[in-house]
């Protein structure tokens, strides 16, 4: 529908143009039909709307009465979880009231966002269950999303060198490879829409989506998150273009002897190891080398499993601007480590969500292999039996 000023613009075109053309006696009868039905679209468009029927008192007192389950089922974490987030956050969440209606408080503020993180319901139906108005929902999904990355980042964050040798042990009990401090892989993010209608941010699928690249360690922790780039970006690509990249090639990611885990969608380097490529010639050693990165492989599989079963929402994410896309993906990191670290149970969440839309630009790596990462991987192949 036009906007009323628009609408009433338009009204007094056809009126001049009516007045100015054709028989008097019609002319008359035009120009009364035609105040006549200005009258009437006044009267429609400046009437109030009818209320709409909200619920009253969720998030007071709805929410506190419940039980721990239902909570945990309804927010997906841990009422604890929610209370350590809200301690972070809320001096950031409280605002001066100048007049008018009184501010969301913080609780039902992370409340909101949460339910909208943890579900996929629409912003229209938060706005019924919060007793808010659907704008009033979107600028806390967006402000939440900010404060959330911007306080609790750090809970991302590169393993330091004792952190190094206890996740190399563990992941050399696991798979026995030595040196293994991290596993990347990329997955998709659906979107709701094109951004701006650029078709970059199709996928092979044909559904919108944006990159997110992660490294976790032996207990799913995320040490590394970069999202943003459009759904066709090759998973190399993404690599070339993030900060682990420079700092690994400079050498202040890790050690000469250590490296970080990858599929044959990444280039093989000093410090990214990367499977045997299977062109029906591979030796027995080769494929048991292969399988036992695979093994160690699963790790990141069961943290993106994790990241998309526990926050649904990010199997379709219906914001309108890359920037808010983003700080909600970086949000929900940061809020999968906190869960983490806060032994938040995770296997209850573990789904299969990135077989169903992982990461459809599964090609071989486009990139050249580094001579010194062949070798290293050589020198590896050699202390399996």
């Amino acid at each position: 529908m036009a906007a009323p000023r628009e609408l009433f613009a338009l009204l007094e075109f056809l009126r001049q143009y009516f007045v100015e053309s054709g028989q008097k006696e019609l002319v008359i009868q035009r120009n009364r039909t035609l105040t006549m039905l200005h009258a009437c679209i006044s009267v429609y468009l400046c009437s109030p709307r009818d209320a709409v029927p909200k619920v009253d008192f969720f998030a007071e007192d709805i929410v506190p009465a419940m039980s721990a389950f239902d909570f945990k089922s309804h927010f997906r974490i841990e009422r604890m979880t929610y209370e350590i987030i809200l301690e972070r956050i809320r001096p950031h969440l409280v605002f001066n009231h100048i007049g008018g209606k009184a501010p969301v408080t913080p609780e039902k503020q992370l409340l909101l966002f949460l339910w909208y993180m943890a579900n996929q319901e629409s912003m229209r139906e938060l706005c019924v269950l919060f007793k808010v108005s659907i704008s009033t929902v979107h600028a806390i999904i967006t402000r939440v999303s900010k404060i959330i990355y911007r306080v609790l980042k750090t809970v991302i964050q590169w393993p330091d060198e004792n952190r190094q040798v206890e996740i190399e042990r563990e992941f050399q009990l696991q798979s026995g490879i030595p040196h293994i401090v991290g596993i990347i892989d990329g997955t998709h993010i659906q979107l709701s829409h094109v951004p701006n209608g650029d078709q970059d941010y199709v996928n092979r699928k044909s559904y919108p989506s944006v990159q997110l690249q992660l490294v976790v360690d032996h207990e799913m922790l995320i040490t590394s998150a970069q999202t943003g780039w459009p759904g066709c970006t090759h998973d190399a690509r993404v690599l070339r273009n993030s900060g682990i990249y420079d700092k690994a090639n400079a050498g202040n990611l890790v050690n000469p002897e250590r490296h970080i885990i990858g599929d044959s969608a990444y280039p093989l380097r000093t410090w990214l190891v990367t499977p045997y490529r299977d062109n029906g010639h591979l030796t027995g050693r080769q494929k048991r080398f292969n399988r036992m990165l695979s093994s160690c492989r699963q790790n990141v599989e069961r943290a993106i499993g994790h990241l998309k079963g526990r926050f649904r929402r990010l199997r379709e994410i219906s914001l309108y601007t890359m920037e808010g896309v983003c700080y909600f993906i970086m949000a929900a990191c940061a809020l999968h480590n906190l869960c983490i670290i806060n032994h938040d149970d995770i296997d209850q969440f573990l789904d299969n969500a990135n077989d169903l839309n992982g990461n459809p630009n599964r090609y071989p790596n486009v990139f050249r292999n580094a001579i010194g990462g062949d070798a290293k991987r050589q020198r590896l192949l050699q202390l399996i039996p």
